[in-house]
């Protein structure tokens, strides 16, 4: 039967920062484009119909959405996750035997960490604050349904919205009719008149503001408990150590 492998800190220590930078690279990343294209997260399908038979074609028009907000949240937990497990294992390493704390956010335990783990964690949920603060959501003047057929996940999309297409018509108005004496008089009047119709469902990968909310309240919640336990993990006896002058002693005297 096969042992399996222990990881040692030095190996830890070797990729943590590694890990770290690139996870904080990732949520620059993912925040700019939350901030800078939200046009990524918007799709339409457009299409337009003449009343007529032989009327004017207009091509359709189809925007495919670039991404989701799940899919880039997915992409970027990915690398967090590494990033955060690597920092606690090495800090809960080194606290080996110091006091811990159990972490509870709503009566849910999430496990006991020490109060140097839990700074650490702190800082992360800070910044995972800052980006689902960045989060793009739904325009809340439409009226959005989930979109099951979706090839992404995440989508929603309208329902149909149809918008009329006019044009100028000239049509003849008889001002004055004809008689015996006089021709009739006839004026072109100009009028707006419906020759088609444009059909367009909107889709998007963005959030629901409800959604949104309820993730952020979520992480303040998490970072008012991490607080609290650093708070408790803090109030430890101190242990008064005497090695200052024992390593001066040493180094004047031997």
């Amino acid at each position: 039967m096969a042992t399996e492998t222990k990881n040692q800190l030095h190996q830890l220590l070797a990729v943590e920062n590694d890990r770290k930078q690139k996870a904080l690279q990732i949520v620059r990343e993912t925040a700019s484009v939350f901030q800078k294209k939200p046009d990524h997260f918007d799709g339409l399908s457009k299409s337009y119909q003449p009343y007529e038979e032989g009327g004017q074609k207009i091509e359709p028009e189809i925007k495919e959405i670039v991404t989701t907000v799940d899919e880039k949240l997915s992409y970027t937990q990915k690398s967090v996750i590494t990033a955060i497990d690597a920092t606690i294992s090495k800090e809960e390493t080194n606290a080996s035997g110091t006091v811990k704390t159990e972490l509870k956010v709503n009566g849910k335990g999430l496990g006991e960490f020490s109060a140097t783990s839990l700074l650490a964690l702190e800082s992360w949920l800070n910044v995972l604050r800052a980006l689902y603060k960045e989060i793009p959501t739904l325009d809340p003047v439409k009226v959005w349904n989930a979109d099951p057929n979706a090839d992404k996940r995440g989508v929603f999309k309208t329902e149909t919205e149809t918008k009329y297409r006019t044009q100028k018509i000239e049509t003849p108005l008889v001002v004055y009719e004809a008689t015996k004496e006089h021709p009739a008089q006839v004026q072109m009047v100009t009028k707006d008149q419906q020759v088609g119709e444009y059909c367009t469902v909107y889709r998007s990968g963005k959030v629901t503001p409800a959604r949104k909310s309820e993730m952020l309240e979520r992480l303040d919640n998490l970072i008012d408990a991490t607080k609290r336990a650093r708070a408790r993990a803090n109030k430890a006896e101190v242990i008064n150590a005497k090695i200052g002058k024992v390593i001066f002693d040493y180094i004047e005297q031997g």
